[in-house]
């Protein structure tokens, strides 16, 4: 074989070599959907997402622009339709019952259907519950998201600060997450204990730790595996 045949052969085995690695990168990256109710949630989880730094998973977070609870959940079934999604999380609130348990039936039928696999992240009655979990442990019942936003407040204010939903929460509170964490688990298991007849409805209630471990369990396993 001559040295220019030579020197062809050895161009194209490269290349070939270096697209197979190409496409087994793309065919091993992960594509998570998150839909969300509103600005709050969107500018939270999108500050989670950059400070976990995935590389080999895309997570795209979608504002559902105060859409109700069962929209949110419509919203990402037509997200999904002709995508290839990992997970796909729902994250809303349950202020409003009849809204939120309708989200709710409609997470089970679709997953009852084996058409997608969607998770309800609610939060009774808010999303801010999430925040305040960071602070403390509460099993209070609260009839409006501004009786928790009161509350967070008054936890600020020892900091000189006051709650606004444009706000960086998440780098605000990335210290106290490991504390939310163990909180938002501990009032799940206080229902459970109290024998709560549906979970679910109960108040307070936050899922919001389940989809950040699923996170956080992503980025360990990725760097576990390396």
């Amino acid at each position: 074989m001559s040295k220019k045949r030579d020197s062809n052969f050895s161009k194209r085995s490269k290349s070939s070599s270096n697209l197979a690695r190409t496409r087994k990168k793309k065919e091993g990256r992960q594509y998570i959907l998150i839909v969300v109710e509103g600005k709050t949630e969107y500018n939270y989880l999108k500050s989670l997402n950059k400070s976990l730094k995935l590389p080999t998973i895309k997570v795209e977070v979608v504002d559902g622009k105060g859409g109700s609870p069962l929209v949110i959940v419509e919203k990402a079934c037509d997200l999904c339709k002709g995508k290839n999604y990992e997970k796909i999380f729902c994250v809303f609130d349950g202020d409003k019952p009849e809204e939120y348990k309708k989200a709710l039936k409609e997470v089970k039928k679709n997953d009852k259907n084996d058409k997608n696999d969607i998770t309800a992240i609610p939060s009774i009655p808010c999303f801010e519950l999430w925040f305040l979990l960071h602070y403390r442990y509460t099993t209070q019942h609260f009839c409006k998201c501004n009786d928790v936003i009161d509350q967070i407040n008054y936890e600020l204010r020892k900091e000189d600060n006051i709650y606004d939903k444009n706000m960086d929460m998440y780098s605000l509170l990335e210290k106290k997450l490991d504390k939310a964490i163990a909180r938002a688990k501990r009032l799940e298991e206080y229902h459970k204990e109290e024998q709560t007849l549906n979970i679910d409805c109960a108040n307070p209630l936050t899922k919001v730790h389940q989809l950040v471990k699923y996170l956080q369990d992503q980025k360990d396993y990725k760097t576990t595996k390396n």
